[in-house]
């Protein structure tokens, strides 16, 4: 299903969509909007940028809280043996916000382009086969 989201986010051109990776998992976000991810390893109120995953530009999350997540309650049991234990788990979540960024104009655009270093792909190097000789 996310492929075809991506699928139709490219052919209708909305640029306000963006995919972050976060704990592993990717999310696809927009401005504005809070995501429940796995526990992050930093406080509440902590700024910090992610990359776009479709461009690379620099996205900015705002942790707003860290909750446990919904009761998961599980059975284990064993017939004729009198055996039955019951468990249960919470996971440890993080709420982060996306924040908007700025607009970017064309000409900053253009200026960035510009002054990004272009990068020249190495060329395979293959090494001769020595045979070794046998005494």
């Amino acid at each position: 299903m996310m492929y075809y989201f991506l699928c139709y986010i490219m052919a209708n051109k909305i640029d306000n969509w963006t995919i972050i990776e976060l704990g592993g998992k990717q999310h696809l976000v927009r401005p504005g909007s809070r995501v429940s991810v796995n526990r992050l390893d930093r406080a509440e109120g902590d700024l910090f940028e992610l990359p776009n995953m479709l461009d690379g530009s620099p996205v900015a999350v705002k942790v707003l809280s860290h909750e446990k997540g919904e009761k998961i309650r599980g059975l284990k049991f064993k017939n004729k043996v009198h055996y039955l234990r019951h468990y249960g788990h919470r996971q440890q979540l993080s709420i982060v916000e996306v924040l908007p960024t700025a607009p970017k104009s064309e000409k900053a655009a253009t200026v960035a382009k510009a002054t990004k270093p272009k990068v020249t792909p190495v060329k395979n190097i293959t090494t001769k086969k020595v045979s070794v000789k046998k005494k």
